[in-house]
């Protein structure tokens, strides 16, 4: 356990929100369809389907290995010295976008995704739409969180989701219901071997 709660909220490093937001900037526009098979349930997305603009994806411009290298790197530093733990990356999730009713069902993930950081990279809401999270002391908790902030979680034990059903004013990326803007970034411990992939 390295927090009491197994959560804990700060600002993103200013170097790693300026590479992340200038990337969203210049893709905003170029969302794709997260693909989902018919049997995974972690978000609504037969109902409310959730988009993705991939960090790691050299159509977009500036996307591709250095860019999702240096979101991993630079996040490490931070979730480093939050579990005084040596951590190895496992993998930089999104950008998604989440849309109008989306859901994001409260779960843990799998071994060995033991630590992981989401970052809201923006967002245009009339009201929060927290991160819930039941920390360890077994008290669900909003963690509202603006562009910039990022939350620090064990993922594998602390019960995390978003649930919430908020209203909107316009949009922030010309699509009638755009709503919350986030990166996820998951991370092992170098001892741990990583088998299959499950993101969140």
């Amino acid at each position: 356990m390295f927090y009491a709660q197994g959560y804990k909220k700060i600002r993103a490093p200013e170097t790693l929100f300026k590479i992340i937001r200038e990337f969203w900037e210049k893709n905003r526009h170029n969302q794709t369809l997260e693909p989902w098979s018919s049997g995974e349930t972690v978000t609504n997305h037969w109902v409310n389907p959730s988009y993705m603009v991939n960090v790691g994806d050299t159509i977009h411009e500036g996307g591709g290995t250095e860019l999702y290298e240096a979101i991993a790197e630079a996040a490490r530093l931070s979730i480093q010295e939050w579990t005084g733990l040596e951590l190895t990356s496992t993998s930089v999730y999104g950008i998604r976008i989440y849309k109008e009713g989306s859901v994001l069902a409260p779960h843990v993930d799998r071994l060995p995704l033991i630590s992981s950081a989401i970052i809201n990279v923006d967002q245009d809401v009339d009201e929060p739409w927290p991160l819930e999270v039941i920390g360890h002391n077994g008290v669900a908790e909003n963690v509202t969180m603006l562009p910039g902030d990022l939350v620090l979680y064990e993922s594998h034990s602390v019960i995390h989701g978003m649930i919430r059903i908020t209203s909107y004013t316009q949009n922030v990326i010309n699509q009638d219901d755009s709503t919350l803007i986030c990166l996820h970034i998951f991370y092992r411990r170098p001892s741990l071997s990583f088998k299959r992939k499950f993101f969140c």
